[in-house]
């Protein structure tokens, strides 16, 4: 019976955190970024095909990157990410083109295509440019560990951009699962300045 009682209180803790952090999530997305920033950082994000294309998800960054660089035409643009076993090309080589496309100038797109991880993204991005006053462009349900990530990096002039995911995607509730999950471990776990000495690794 005690068991059962420990269990049923368990279960309603898990519940209560991932509601609040939920909660935490949706306030941190609706921030609003600094103008002028120095750079912006896209995140990267899985891309599909042969050859590879930016998926829904990650157009949506991509197209709310594009709309700040077109306010902001000072401001200069890292794209991050590497190439995963599963992918044909480096996500940021991707989004570097797909920017390109829609209009902005290449001399502002720069690529850090080294990271596989979120924790890496701000470290290698930092070392592909200064990275100064900073808004990182990721998904809505991605803005809170973005920017914890990035403080933890010695990156402290930095706000979000959101890149808001309709409710009819699908990805938004996987994100409500897996995110609260991510965020408790990138907390216990994730210390991007770990990697700064692997700055000359392949």
């Amino acid at each position: 019976m005690i068991i059962i009682k420990l269990i049923r209180w368990l279960l309603i803790l898990i519940l209560f955190y991932f509601i609040i952090c939920n909660i935490i999530i949706f306030i941190y997305a609706h921030q609003k970024p600094a103008a002028n920033a120095d750079t912006l950082v896209v995140l990267g994000s899985q891309v599909v095909g042969t050859p590879a294309q930016a998926p829904l998800t990650l157009q949506i960054r991509l197209n709310t990157a594009f709309n700040y660089l077109q306010a902001n035409p000072n401001t200069k643009v890292i794209v991050c990410g590497g190439r995963g076993s599963d992918e044909s090309a480096t996500e940021a080589s991707v989004m570097a083109d797909y920017l390109i496309k829609k209009g902005i100038q290449s001399s502002r797109v720069y690529l850090e295509d080294r990271s596989r991880r979120t924790a890496q993204q701000f470290v290698y991005a930092n070392q592909v440019l200064p990275l100064g006053k900073t808004v990182v462009v990721t998904n809505d349900f991605h803005i809170l560990r973005s920017i914890m990530l990035a403080k933890r990096s010695n990156i402290d002039d930095i706000s979000g951009l959101s890149a808001p995911l309709s409710y009819s995607n699908f990805d938004k509730y996987i994100a409500m699962i897996r995110e609260p999950l991510a965020l408790l471990n990138s907390w216990l776990f994730d210390h991007p300045l770990d990697y700064v000495e692997t700055k000359n690794d392949n």
